[in-house]
């Protein structure tokens, strides 16, 4: 049985990894901070916007939808849902390493599939017990680090982390450079941000919230709402002001304790308060966003394939050449055009496969 309101979440959350990922795009912010190519109030307002309210908060919210969706798997493959599962997170991991190298270095594929491996030890667990761990490891991996990042910074002072060189080499292969160059570029920009001790943090900073998404569909919050309308909005608000409090303070302070902070704390809460708030949304807006969901992996893709095509050298050559509005421009066009395509897809050509299966 598909709930609506999952499907109308994981299309908002791609929106909102969207207006993310449209900054890697179409500019080398790995490299270099996106205000760089910001030039007048608007770029700055807006970056600030994309900061506040998306940054660091939609991979956080697809780990939850994905353990979410784990579970319910689990639910229903009973004893053959093991090796079933464990074919889907190498198909993931396939399509993961096609994308990452053949099309956008910053998939989020592959470090699901390998993040996935240990929701295993945890199938036979009570929600009661996949709550406890996820808010245990959410709690001791972000506060602790934050606490380390702190101590550091003590130590060292505010840390400049830009490569300006690597930026310009970034904007050379994938605006103007051939199909082998954009290609070595995008192995360097992956090896760039995947060491193995990247791996690690990102498997301790995903993992709290497949539990916890596992534990929203252990205790059936989205199949019985008004059951658990108090609990939910309970998690609602704690989770908006928390998020919004960690979310706000480079803007009080700025240094990279607070922005560490922000990523680490202020982002999966707000991630945590856009998963829960769309239990209170109208029907409207779920039947808006779900069919985007629904589709929610072709849409991730097609958004790398519109988005390089757009900005690398065998497209239009932009990258490099936008400010930051023009590239969330572009980010809100694709998925207007995504939307429209979704709702058109599910409701002719879909439907008319489940007719025509129907017939027969």
């Amino acid at each position: 049985m598909r709930i609506s309101t999952i499907d109308a979440v994981r299309g908002f959350a791609l929106f909102g990894i969207l207006l993310v990922n449209i900054l890697d795009f179409s500019l080398p912010t790995l490299y270099v901070d996106a205000s760089v190519f910001a030039k007048d109030g608007v770029d700055r307002f807006l970056l600030a916007f994309v900061d506040i309210f998306a940054q660091a908060s939609f991979y956080p919210l697809f780990s939850l939808l994905f353990g979410w969706g784990a579970w319910m798997m689990l639910e229903k493959g009973g004893e053959r849902f093991r090796v079933t599962f464990l074919r889907r997170l190498l198909a993931l991991l396939l399509f993961g390493v096609i994308h990452a190298f053949f099309i956008w270095h910053g998939d989020i594929l592959i470090g699901y599939a390998i993040v996935g491996l240990f929701l295993f030890p945890f199938f036979q667990a009570s929600a009661k017990t996949l709550r406890n761990w996820a808010l245990l490891l959410w709690i001791g991996w972000g506060g602790g680090s934050t606490i380390l990042m702190w101590l550091m910074w003590k130590v060292s002072g505010d840390v400049d982390f830009s490569e300006p060189e690597l930026a310009r080499q970034a904007i050379a292969n994938y605006q103007q450079g051939t199909w082998e160059q954009i290609f070595m570029q995008r192995v360097a920009d992956w090896l760039y941000v995947n060491s193995f001790t990247q791996t690690f943090i990102f498997i301790l900073t995903i993992l709290p919230f497949l539990l916890f998404g596992a534990y929203i569909a252990k205790e059936k919050w989205f199949h019985h709402v008004a059951q658990h309308r108090e609990t939910i909005q309970k998690w609602c608000i704690g989770s908006f002001v928390v998020g919004m409090a960690f979310k706000l303070l480079p803007y009080i302070e700025k240094n990279i304790v607070t922005e560490y902070a922000q990523d680490m704390i202020g982002g999966p809460a707000l991630a945590l308060f856009y998963l829960t708030a769309f239990s209170f949304a109208t029907a409207n807006v779920i039947r808006f966003f779900s069919p985007v969901g629904q589709m929610a992996f072709t849409n991730y893709l097609m958004q790398s394939v519109i988005c390089t095509t757009i900005f690398y050298s065998y497209g239009f050559g932009l990258y490099g050449k936008v400010t930051p509005k023009q590239a969330l421009a572009v980010a809100l066009v694709v998925y207007v055009m995504q939307i429209c395509w979704s709702h058109w897809w599910l409701k002719n050509i879909a439907s008319d496969r489940w007719s025509a299966y129907g017939d027969g």
